[in-house]
């Protein structure tokens, strides 16, 4: 049986005084939720509540109580076994002539303008699958869509549809997209614009613009990346919100490898910061880069400087201004534990920062 997997990520050490409660705001998120109906096909539209295709592609439906070519595990795409319940949905994401597919899910609710949210899913590789992508997207948009072809659904396409609004947001994978064992989660953060209560999901390039990690070489009319979907969650976060003339710790050794650059995660929380800095005109940011004491007293400045000035390169190339950084580096003057932070494990190579009232320099 192949194994559940989870992807957990912490971005940011957030000390702050309220608890947020989450909620799934997809409805039928696992496909369990089947219409009562004789001889029911095999397709979205026949078989599951709040759960279709937004084109006249046929997307597939596997359950355990089905027959045998849309069984669960077993089907004519290969071997699976749900993520939850019984049953899971399959696609094409890559064929021949941009044939594709997508699977259209409902929200409980339009998202609410400027507040951030977080969509986790899985998907699997079919056996049968001679390619496979690199990436998946998500697209959100104000409306059911029934859009009469099969091809791939680029952004021009979309634009075409009267009175749509959408936006396109990428999704991590934790692993590798060729893996046909386990499930893989995929997971994206995005601020909604007001308008979403219908998501899509699939590739949205068409086939010369679709990265692919697994391929012959020669791909043939024959040859396509076919996958299971399964296990939908999305949860309204936090707005971020920052304290003024607080200390805030970014993350455990967000400098690897060099001990400089930020990484993924990294850049992750200074993109939440450069949210907060930029619905606040009116707060200035204190950077503040921290050494281990295993170097040399002017090693240790020097590093914590490159840190901290990484940061705030960082904040810059996304458009805030000079005037508004402040940052510095400090060495290994200033360990964890001294009382004005808790530590909580976390090593003494770090950042923090602080917002204060704007100083005009």
């Amino acid at each position: 049986m192949k194994q559940k997997t989870t992807l957990g990520i912490l971005s940011l050490l957030l000390f702050c005084n309220h608890v947020f409660f989450a909620q799934n705001l997809i409805t039928n998120p696992g496909f369990e939720e089947i219409q009562e109906c004789d001889n029911c096909e095999k397709t979205l539209s026949f078989n599951l509540l709040d759960v279709s295709s937004p084109t006249s592609s046929s997307t597939d439906y596997f359950h355990s109580h089905l027959a045998k070519d849309n069984s669960a595990p077993n089907n004519f795409k290969g071997v699976q076994e749900p993520m939850e319940g019984n049953g899971y949905v399959g696609a094409y994401m890559y064929a021949m002539n941009d044939y594709r597919e997508y699977l259209q899910l409902n929200t409980t609710k339009t998202l609410r303008e400027k507040h951030p949210y977080k969509i986790r899913f899985k998907v699997s590789l079919a056996e049968t699958s001679k390619l496979a992508l690199k990436n998946l997207s998500i697209v959100l948009v104000n409306k059911k869509l029934n859009i009469p072809n099969s091809k791939v659904l680029t952004s021009s396409r979309l634009d075409l549809v009267e009175g749509l609004q959408f936006h396109e947001v990428a999704v991590t994978a934790d692993k590798s997209m060729s893996d046909t064992e386990e499930w893989i989660t995929l997971t994206a953060e995005f601020e909604a614009k007001g308008f979403e209560n219908h998501i899509l999901i699939g590739n949205f390039n068409s086939n010369i613009d679709t990265k692919l990690i697994k391929a012959p070489e020669q791909i043939s009319t024959s040859d396509f990346a076919y996958y299971f979907i399964d296990d939908f969650d999305m949860e309204e976060l936090p707005r971020i919100n920052y304290e003024k003339d607080k200390i805030y710790v970014m993350e455990r050794n967000p400098f690897e490898p060099k001990g400089y650059e930020l990484d993924r995660a990294a850049r992750a929380s200074a993109e939440k910061i450069f949210k907060y800095l930029k619905e606040n005109a009116e707060v200035q940011m204190k950077i503040t880069g921290h050494s281990d004491g295993l170097g040399s007293p002017e090693y240790n400045k020097f590093i914590s400087s490159l840190r901290a000035r990484a940061v705030a390169l960082y904040l810059k190339k996304m458009g805030i201004s000079d005037d508004r950084i402040v940052w510095e580096g400090i060495g290994d003057t200033k360990p964890l534990g001294n009382g004005n932070v808790k530590s909580g494990g976390i090593a003494n190579s770090r950042v923090e920062f602080v917002m204060t009232d704007y100083q005009e320099k």
